[in-house]
């Protein structure tokens, strides 16, 4: 009888972190869905010459955005 439930407790263990592994794996495709939807968004009307310059400063601009701050967060400038 004690194995049974030291079973059931080793199954709630494992089905805990499959579930909050699952968890976390929806709510970071739904951060970089919502991503892309701005990235989209934001380029749609730009010209396929100027189209990596663009991508490159939106991205940046949605990443510091998203820093609440707005200031580099290490590295040296240039």
């Amino acid at each position: 009888m004690f194995d049974y439930f030291r079973m059931k407790k080793a199954q709630w263990k494992v089905k805990a972190a499959l579930y909050g592994a699952a968890a976390t794996w929806i709510d970071n495709s739904r951060e970089i869905s919502a991503l892309l939807q701005d990235l989209h968004s934001a380029l749609r009307d730009v010209p396929p010459e100027e189209l990596q310059e663009a991508l490159v400063a939106q991205l940046a601009g949605l990443v510091h955005s998203e820093s609440g701050n707005g200031e580099r967060t290490g590295g040296d400038s240039l």
